[in-house]
């Protein structure tokens, strides 16, 4: 019992995690204008869940793994519209 109310939780959490990024793609899909979006974020987070989704793997852990190879792919996502949108992608300020 514990075990599934811990997966739930573990659902819910993998959930609302990647949710958080697609108010931001639609955004920028919307106006176009990544520029208040950092580069260097988007790049530390994307190795992050990257880490994550491996340690998902090893874990053999499916929500871990797929919960972060959706965010991954959510952020690279991002990443190519930061690229695609800024006026100056690299520049940080």
């Amino acid at each position: 019992m514990f075990d599934a109310l811990l997966t739930v939780v573990g659902l819910f959490a993998t959930a609302f995690s990647v949710a958080s990024t697609i108010p931001q793609i639609k955004k920028a899909l919307r106006t176009k204008d990544t520029d208040d979006v950092s580069i260097r974020f988007l790049v530390v987070l994307i190795i992050g869940l990257s880490l994550w989704a491996i340690y998902g793997i090893g874990k053999s852990d499916i929500v871990i793994f797929l919960g972060n190879l959706v965010g991954v792919s959510l952020n690279i996502f991002m990443l190519i519209l930061k690229i695609r949108y800024s006026n100056k992608p690299l520049d940080e300020g």
